[in-house]
């Protein structure tokens, strides 16, 4: 049995650093946002989390060729696949009712590819920081994989001052930036992304949990090791050096945030730089747009610094 931990979430709340964190444990690898591997590390020839090209990466090669041998999938046909029957509306049907020949095609490719993972790294747990909810949809619906799911979530208005912010892409052969979000845009992706992560819980029958960014940052190892407490995973050695420091192992993850590189010692504190920067016609436009979920993760409406 694969055990999973899948996390779901809109970008810009946190998931690297939680998913590079968890990575350091010797029993658990991170794939990083792993639904991008065709798109992003085959096609676009963009880095592995080690450095190197993830087509010239060893390690990946090797997960390729166990799950796949001389009959490897054309990138270029799944990526267009994804876009077919991954669209994050697609999410509900996903979950439940029978899937499409192409959807059960592209669900047999992972599960194959998630076996592979796990084979050739011998981790007791892996983690798919992906984020998108339509392939949280169809994890519990895989043979031989363990499934949980990580909802997080961090206060929209520090999300989108993150958007917003000119952030170069590291995993590109010539440098480019991050796509940015506007306002609006980034608050209509967070409700969306949120709804449909809750009612993801519902495939995970006492293995969902949600997490937000803010508590993680105020008692990073008390969060941390309480997920892998959550997933029944050995914790004995590890990476913090005490409550809030930690020594980040190099990884082989697909792709996320730039961030992803930075390894050695880090003294994890919350980013509220927005608090202070961000102009208030955003903030109150996010505010606004926001206010039905805001109560109920917790975050005041208040827009004051």
């Amino acid at each position: 049995m694969v055990k999973v931990l899948y996390i779901v979430g809109w970008g810009r709340s946190g998931t690297t650093i939680v998913d590079n964190i968890l990575n350091s444990y010797p029993s658990v690898f991170s794939t990083g946002e792993l639904f991008y591997l065709w798109r992003r590390g085959l096609l676009q020839k963009r880095k592995c989390g080690c450095g190197a090209r993830l087509a010239a990466c060893a390690l990946w090669r090797e997960i390729l060729d166990v799950a796949y041998g001389n009959r490897q999938p054309d990138p270029r046909t799944v990526d267009e696949m994804q876009k077919r029957i991954t669209r994050v509306r697609h999410t509900p049907s996903l979950l439940s009712g029978p899937l499409s020949d192409e959807a059960e095609e592209y669900r047999r490719l992972l599960t194959r590819l998630y076996h592979a993972i796990a084979e050739v790294t011998g981790a007791e747990l892996l983690v798919d920081s992906s984020k998108v909810p339509s392939g949280a949809a169809l994890l519990p619906r895989m043979r031989g994989v363990e499934p949980y799911l990580l909802h997080m979530v961090r206060d929209p208005r520090a999300v989108t001052h993150s958007w917003m912010r000119a952030t170069p892409q590291l995993d590109r052969p010539k440098p480019q930036l991050m796509q940015q979000h506007r306002p609006a845009d980034s608050t209509m992706h967070w409700l969306v992304w949120n709804a449909f992560a809750e009612r993801l819980s519902r495939a995970y029958p006492n293995r969902h949990r949600r997490l937000r960014y803010e508590d993680f940052a105020a008692a990073p190892k008390n969060g941390i090791e309480s997920l892998l407490d959550f997933t029944d995973t050995q914790s004995t050695t590890g990476p913090f050096l005490d409550e809030s420091t930690v020594r980040l192992e190099p990884n082989h993850t697909v792709s996320g945030n730039p961030s992803r590189f930075r390894t050695g010692e880090v003294v994890l504190k919350a980013d509220d730089r927005w608090r202070a920067d961000q102009p208030i016609g955003p903030r109150l436009a996010v505010t606004a747009l926001a206010l039905p979920m805001l109560h109920r993760y917790g975050y005041s409406v208040s827009v004051a610094a």
